[in-house]
C-alpha cells in the first residue's frame, strides 16, 4: 500500500510540475471557436487591465480598448477582407497575433 501511494504522488508531482512548465511562458492563450469570425483569447491574471489593439495589414490602427476580463472575443463579422494583427501590451509584456480574414 505504501509503494502505490509513493508511486501515486510521484506520478502526481511530475504531471503538476509538467503542467505549470508547459503554461509559465505563455501570458495569452488562444481558444479554437466553432464560428471562423471570431478570435477568442484568454490571459493571464497580470495582463488584466492590458491595452488590446488591432491594425489592419497597412499598419492603421482599427481599435484599441483595455482588456477587463482574462477573456476577451473579438468579432471580425463585420470587416474587410485582409490580415489583421492583434497586439495585447501591458508594461514591457507585449504578444501579437495574426487574424486572417478570408
Amino acid at each position: 500500500m505504501k509503494t502505490f501511494i509513493l508511486a501515486s504522488a510521484f506520478v502526481l508531482a511530475m504531471t503538476s510540475s509538467f503542467a505549470t512548465e508547459v503554461t509559465s511562458g505563455e501570458s495569452v492563450t488562444l481558444i479554437s471557436s466553432k464560428y471562423k469570425n471570431l478570435f477568442v483569447f484568454k490571459a493571464k491574471k497580470k495582463f488584466v487591465g492590458a491595452t488590446v489593439e488591432i491594425y489592419s495589414s497597412n499598419g492603421d490602427m482599427i481599435t484599441s480598448q483595455h482588456l477587463q476580463k482574462r477573456k476577451m472575443i473579438i468579432n471580425f463579422c463585420d470587416v474587410r477582407y485582409d490580415t489583421y494583427t492583434i497586439r495585447i501590451a501591458k508594461g514591457s509584456n507585449t504578444q501579437e497575433f495574426q487574424y486572417v480574414k478570408k
